[in-house]
């Protein structure tokens, strides 16, 4: 996957706003296996995936609904943004142990 940015996390966190609560850190597992997954095809062809483009997180989140950009004074995002985070947090961590 390449390098997480901030439009990143708000594209994810947004994207994960419109799936019930219960499901979100499934949701976005599935978007860093599916950005690793297009980051690794982008490496080996040269081109996009055809799906998830280059890698970037944020390409895979835009393939869901999402709503437009909330402030941090919206509850919603906020606790979208704290899965997002403990997810990619999660992913370094267990890499640092491989």
């Amino acid at each position: 996957m390449r390098r997480v940015h901030y439009a990143d996390v708000s594209s994810a966190a947004r994207a994960l706003m419109m799936v019930p609560a219960p499901d979100r850190v499934a949701v976005c597992d599935g978007f860093l296996r599916r950005a690793a997954r297009a980051d690794r095809y982008r490496q080996f062809t040269g081109k996009a995936h055809p799906l998830w483009g280059t890698g970037s997180l944020m390409e895979v989140a835009r393939w869901h609904p999402m709503p437009p950009e909330p402030g941090f004074d919206n509850p919603a995002y906020c606790a979208a943004m704290r899965v997002v985070l403990g997810c990619l947090q999660r992913r370094a961590f267990s890499r640092t142990r491989s």
